[in-house]
């Protein structure tokens, strides 16, 4: 097994629901609402299911660095911590369903996941709480937005502002905070593609200080998503406000991350 110094430090990593918690004591409750409406969609039964899952998950996902597939059992690296659980739940898997080849582990969450996207009413009903969720957040954590421009570029003034406020110290356009335990976390900006649109722009980067080139890279929202279930929901808002949330959001998010490390030497 290859040795990388990091892997050392990330199997101190506490769990999805520390992290949860010290992200919700900042203000960030939508990831609480959407599991609390999955235990809903499939029945108060399935809460601890569902829990011991989305842990299981985020475990993997930060002792792997990322390089997981956690659903259909794919690991891209040497396995570090390999969940007997997960491994159990994928044995038993009777539920294949071909619109979804790689889908979740627990059966109802492949449910909420199909009738998400055939039945419309549902669609739009679930989209409807996503909003109101987003709208009260944004109220709560008074959310600004002058000076936003709906380009990718214009991001920089906002991420700026909100990784300063979390003391990362800013060298051109990457933000980066190095923690006594020897992980650096790095945030940056990806300005491919359209640069009139927004999209997802904020790269993250996890990794050793002795070791940069095996680090845990987060783009888009499904790293975050599998580590804390339901912060994907931060993306892909519909206004400027949304926007802002979302970019504060994940900054947030990722030294929440790195505070987990603080106290490691």
């Amino acid at each position: 097994m290859d040795e990388h110094p990091i892997f050392d430090v990330l199997a101190n990593w506490p769990g999805r629901v520390s992290t949860q918690l010290a992200f919700e004591a900042r203000g960030f409750l939508m990831p609480a609402a959407w599991q609390n409406r999955m235990i809903e969609f499939c029945g108060a039964s399935q809460a601890d299911l569902l829990n011991r899952y989305w842990d299981e998950v985020a475990m993997e996902t930060m002792r792997a660095v990322g390089k997981v597939n956690s659903d259909n059992r794919t690991f891209l690296i040497e396995q570090r911590y390999r969940s007997a659980f997960l491994d159990e739940l994928f044995a038993r898997k009777d539920f294949p369903h071909p619109d979804v080849p790689n889908g979740p582990l627990v059966r109802c969450l492949l449910e909420h996941f199909r009738k998400y996207w055939h039945d419309l009413e549902f669609r739009e009903n679930e989209l409807i709480a996503i909003r109101s969720w987003r709208k009260r957040e944004s109220e709560r954590l008074e959310i600004q937005t002058t000076g936003w421009t709906g380009k990718k570029r214009g991001v920089i003034p906002f991420v700026d502002h909100f990784c300063t406020a979390l003391a990362f110290k800013r060298r051109r356009n990457r933000w980066q905070k190095k923690l006594d335990c020897g992980l650096t976390f790095e945030v940056g900006l990806d300005f491919g593609g359209d640069p009139k649109r927004v999209g997802d722009p904020l790269v993250f980067w996890m990794s050793h200080e002795s070791d940069p080139d095996c680090a845990f890279e987060m783009r888009g929202n499904s790293p975050f998503d599998r580590l804390v279930y339901g912060s994907r929901l931060y993306s892909g808002g519909m206004d400027a406000s949304d926007h802002v949330l979302g970019i504060r959001a994940y900054i947030e998010l990722f030294d929440v991350v790195a505070a987990s490390f603080e106290t490691i030497r």
